[in-house]
């Protein structure tokens, strides 16, 4: 124990938690990575108390929240009884982003070990994007790529990319769907809407069951599949403007995490 004296609020500096430009030790400052305050939000039913830094860092929502002028009388979420209250969310929804959030700093719990499924990553995704957690949102989409791509549901992941603004899956799904060997299910019409599915019947209907051999001076045709079959040139045609417009605004994303890590 030390046997420096207690601090008193006059040894605090106007702003506990601003950067020392020059050592004093009579101006005591709380520490920006170890001193956390703590936040109660509440979820449905279920009441979190979480480090409030977490939020601020990573989500412009929160921290613009955080921002805003209160009364110390009336802040919400000190206390259980006046918690930040999240409309129109699930708490299973909100648990999957907390989990993300943190079980990279504290490692999992036993309870924890269980590899989050695909369900709970896109969970993680809807919320980060919705609440603008750049940098996990960017955890999120990289570790749903892969599983996307082995479900084997284009549709779904066609939907996925369009709702969440996730332009670089736009290419690879519109392709499994095009490769697809069913063909387009009625049930699939309106998730996919008139327009892309006008689309996708074009570029589906070009696919040509044979290809020249490489290897014969004759021009002799070998069978090919459809699973095998290489869509781009006439996906990247149809589909251009919205390829296009993915493009860019994919670009623009991906250097803007890369700032924002610096």
């Amino acid at each position: 124990m030390s046997s420096n004296s207690a601090l008193v609020p006059s040894q605090l500096a106007s702003d506990p938690y601003e950067p020392e430009t020059q050592e004093d030790p009579n101006i005591v400052r709380r520490d920006y990575r170890f001193y956390s305050d703590h936040i109660v939000i509440q979820v449905e039913n279920r009441l979190y108390k979480v480090p409030k830094r977490k939020f601020v860092d990573g989500s412009e929502v929160f921290r613009d929240m955080f921002a805003l002028p209160t009364d110390s009388t009336t802040v919400e979420g000190q206390t259980d009884e006046r918690p930040i209250v999240l409309e129109n969310i699930k708490k299973d929804e909100f648990q999957q982003l907390l989990h993300a959030m943190f079980t990279p700093l504290y490692g999992p719990s036993y309870e924890e070990q269980k590899e989050p499924t695909m369900e709970d990553w896109i969970s993680v995704l809807k919320l980060t994007a919705m609440w603008q957690f750049t940098k996990l949102r960017r955890v999120a989409i990289d570790k749903l790529t892969p599983l996307l791509k082995a479900a084997d549901i284009p549709v779904r992941w066609l939907g996925l990319a369009r709702q969440y603004d996730v332009h670089e899956w736009l290419f690879p799904a519109l392709h499994a769907l095009a490769r697809r060997v069913q063909p387009i299910q009625l049930e699939e019409v309106e998730s996919l809407g008139i327009a892309t599915v006008i689309k996708m019947a074009e570029v589906r209907e070009s696919f040509v069951g044979w290809t020249r051999s490489p290897n014969d001076s004759f021009h002799a045709h070998v069978p090919t599949v459809r699973l095998q079959y290489d869509f781009t040139t006439i996906i990247r045609r149809v589909f251009q403007d919205e390829l296009k417009d993915s493009w860019v605004t994919d670009l623009i994303s991906r250097r803007r995490t890369i700032w924002d890590s610096q």
